[in-house]
């Protein structure tokens, strides 16, 4: 056990989120690669004990990994005039306190992902990947992929989805990315469609690496709803379609909430059935 490699994996949730962050760490320890343990790090945002319990549940069921669950509390007073929509809330926009969250740790990098995904292979090959001298791997947001302009930024570069990142936590801190992101969501706020995501976009354009697009297969690709922005994306975007290794629930509609047809909602249902939260989401259903 103890040769065994340890990837940090930090996630995000409410309480309303928790049975969607038990299938998020259910399905990462189903595919994950036998030589790696995992610490588990969840940027809490009032998470119930009962709630707590049962995730505790959803990974102690799993026998063929280490895996540790810790709970992390950001200063919500940074957060407290962001703008929030009907499925993105304040909790969203913790995730650009995370280096500081994790100062006392001395990772290299850790491997973020929201609460709303499907993983379908195994993250250790995410996160093995070498980003370089880059702050963050990310994938390409397939429907803001040139969009710079908007957020008064001239450049070539690519918007991404921040569901999904790899993070250099070195680097991040060196360039001082939670202050400046902080700055932006400040000053630029006249500007800001896609919250937080826009705010890091804002920072960190020509910082990022592009990861494959099947570690985050939003639904808008899903769906192939928008062109690539070029040949090689085209392939990609392809290739993501029909293999994605993590399937991201994105906008309105979500599995839980929504009778719209997605290909993999019913496998995610299945394994929503399948953890401790199985009656708590019967109920949300029905509400729903």
């Amino acid at each position: 056990m103890g040769e065994k490699k340890l990837i940090p994996i930090v996630s995000a949730a409410d309480n309303n989120y928790a049975p969607y962050l038990g299938v998020t760490l259910k399905t990462i320890l189903d595919h994950l690669n036998s030589e790696y343990d995992v610490a588990f790090y969840i940027i809490d945002d009032h998470i119930s004990t009962e709630s707590k319990n049962k995730l505790k549940q959803v990974i102690s069921n799993h026998t063929a990994h280490t895996a540790t669950l810790d709970y992390l509390e950001v200063d919500s007073e940074l957060y407290a005039n962001v703008m929030e929509s009907d499925h993105i809330t304040q909790t969203a926009y913790y995730r650009i306190s995370l280096p500081d969250l994790l100062e006392d740790k001395h990772y290299k990098k850790v491997l973020y992902i929201d609460s709303d995904v499907l993983v379908l292979d195994d993250v250790s090959k995410l996160y093995e990947t070498n980003i370089g001298d880059k702050v963050v791997g990310a994938v390409v947001d397939p429907g803001q992929a040139v969009v710079h302009p908007r957020l008064g930024i001239e450049t070539e570069d690519y918007y991404f989805n921040s569901g999904l990142m790899i993070i250099d936590l070195d680097n991040w801190r060196k360039a001082q990315i939670t202050e400046k992101t902080l700055a932006f969501l400040e000053n630029q706020m006249d500007k800001i469609i896609y919250h937080d995501q826009d705010a890091l976009n804002g920072t960190l354009y020509e910082k990022w690496y592009a990861l494959h697009p099947k570690w985050n297969a939003q639904t808008s690709l899903v769906f192939e709803r928008h062109q690539p922005p070029n040949d090689e994306y085209a392939k990609w975007y392809k290739e993501a379609v029909s293999q994605p290794s993590i399937v991201h629930f994105t906008g309105h509609d979500k599995p839980w909430n929504s009778d719209e047809f997605h290909p993999y909602t019913d496998q995610y249902l299945k394994e929503l059935s399948q953890t401790p939260f199985r009656d708590t989401a019967v109920k949300q259903n029905a509400v729903n």
